[in-house]
């Protein structure tokens, strides 16, 4: 605040946007950057943006980096890093879990600056209960016994409304819900009705997408699993994950100024307790990736030496840079297989190199085709000197079923996405506005679909997903053990 130039940056336009309206609101004028909008105000002195957007091209007195145990990260590492080495300023004010520390301190020395540690303790108490909600393992009902306040955590965005729907029948609680797909604003409205005392909302149901972000009045945290599909594979949830979401549970200035957090399943109390009391493995590396300048740079070398190398392959180039590429110890190329699915998308288009690596740091997941298919077509659309508009596809309609709510949740990710589009590619003026509009009106929506979800047709068990989740991440490790059994064997014969 007292700064001439100030800086924040974090993982979150949520964060971002709370920063830009607290400062804008006490009267110090701040402007707004993220990958999807650009808000400027008059006479600005400070920026509130996402980490990928930090200017490293400005000068500043003060730079705020938030979440940096993110430098680890094998997608958006390479941001923090970015930050941390790039950002010009006086004094760099580092925020985030303790497993960063030392790897923070290493690359601070590395450049010869000064490092000045303050850690700061929890100020309100936070404790394991005595017993998990239910006492049974096959634990159909046990929601009944939620109270105000409690907030329980599911991974699957049918589980979330199955227990929904559960507590809102069996008790006289209504329930937000907060999950990952779910638009930013709607994710703020859920939380702000799930805050506000007089709102008739006193339970919430919320995906690890309360991990950070929100600022929740929560007095119980209840994991209703402790196994999750991570887009790939089953997984049983991190160390470093149990903790941050088991950390929402209480709040200073809150109802609920001590927390409490359990499990639903008797079979997962232990992992709880252990997870809580003990200290999440230091992160060992920070991620890096190379510029689209780097890239360009490399592409003449490779044509100027191997000439048996398209220097417009995108596909090729960064498979041959990563292979090239020399790592000291503490760092490691981030985001190699999803710009890899993207670049194959992009070879045969006759684009400049600069462009199509720009193309493949879209923020997208690469298992969703129909986010592929927009990033094609925009790239082909581009590569022609065309303008690139919205498909029919986009106009969001009202929500009938889950499959509805779903659609809606990806129309507006699709239009995020054509908006990151339009900020590095500009000229679209007329498709860019009628963009902000369908994501005005799939947001109206999805609010209206949460509020009827009581009346869409579910057929689904959190119980049964979470012992058939239980029993693959089971039946792998036992996979596991037997093969290093036999290669025990193999190597005493």
């Amino acid at each position: 605040k007292e700064a001439k130039r100030g800086l924040y940056v974090g993982p979150l336009r949520l964060l971002a946007a709370e920063v830009y309206e607290t400062l804008n609101a006490q009267g110090i004028y701040t402007n707004l950057l993220t990958g999807q909008e650009k808000q400027v105000m008059p006479f600005a002195t400070c920026i509130a943006a996402t980490i990928e957007l930090a200017p490293t091209d400005e000068q500043f007195d003060i730079v705020v980096i938030d979440e940096i145990q993110m430098i680890g990260d094998s997608s958006r590492g390479y941001a923090w890093t970015r930050a941390l080495l790039g950002v010009r300023c006086k004094e760099i004010h580092v925020c985030g879990g303790m497993e960063a520390r030392h790897l923070t301190e290493k690359i601070v020395k590395l450049c010869g600056d000064d490092f000045e540690l303050r850690e700061y303790e929890r100020l309100t108490k936070l404790s394991v209960a005595n017993a998990s909600l239910s006492s049974a393992i096959d634990s159909h009902g046990c929601y009944k016994d939620v109270e105000p306040g409690d907030c329980v955590v599911a991974f699957s965005r049918a589980d979330i409304f199955a227990i929904k729907r559960e507590i809102e029948k069996s008790t006289i609680y209504k329930c937000c819900v907060v999950y990952g797909s779910l638009p930013p604003e709607t994710r703020a409205e859920q939380a702000r009705l799930f805050n506000n005392p007089s709102s008739g909302y006193d339970v919430l149901v919320a995906s690890d997408a309360i991990g950070m972000g929100l600022n929740l009045s929560i007095r119980r945290i209840i994991f209703n699993s402790v196994f999750k599909s991570n887009g790939q594979e089953i997984i049983k949830l991190s160390h470093s994950s149990m903790k941050q979401i088991a950390g929402r549970a209480g709040r200073r200035n809150s109802p609920f100024p001590d927390g409490e957090v359990t499990v639903r399943d008797p079979r997962d109390l232990e992992y709880l307790r252990r997870c809580l009391t003990t200290d999440i493995s230091p992160i060992s590396k920070a991620g890096l990736l190379p510029t689209s300048s780097h890239i360009k740079l490399f592409s003449e070398a490779i044509q100027e030496y191997d000439m048996s190398i398209d220097a417009n392959n995108i596909s090729e180039i960064l498979k041959k840079f990563a292979a090239m590429a020399t790592l000291q110890g503490n760092f490691f190329l981030c985001r190699q297989k999803s710009m890899e699915i993207i670049a194959r998308q992009l070879t045969d288009l006759p684009l400049q190199i600069n462009d199509k690596y720009i193309l493949c740091m879209a923020p997208i997941s690469t298992s969703n085709q129909e986010s592929i298919s927009t990033l094609r077509s925009f790239a082909v659309k581009h590569s022609l000197g065309r303008l690139s508009g919205l498909n029919r596809k986009h106009i969001p309609k009202p929500a009938l079923s889950f499959d509805d709510l779903g659609k809606l949740c990806s129309i507006h990710s699709e239009l995020e996405l054509f908006l990151w589009l339009l900020h590095r590619f500009p000229g679209n003026f007329v498709e860019e506005q009628n963009a902000l509009t369908l994501q005005e009106r799939s947001i109206e929506l999805i609010n209206r679909g949460l509020a009827a979800s009581d009346k869409l047709k579910l057929d689904h068990c959190y119980v049964t997903r979470d012992d058939r989740l239980r029993k693959i991440v089971q039946n792998r490790k036992k996979s596991h053990f037997s093969m290093e059994n036999d290669i025990t064997d193999l190597l005493k014969s």
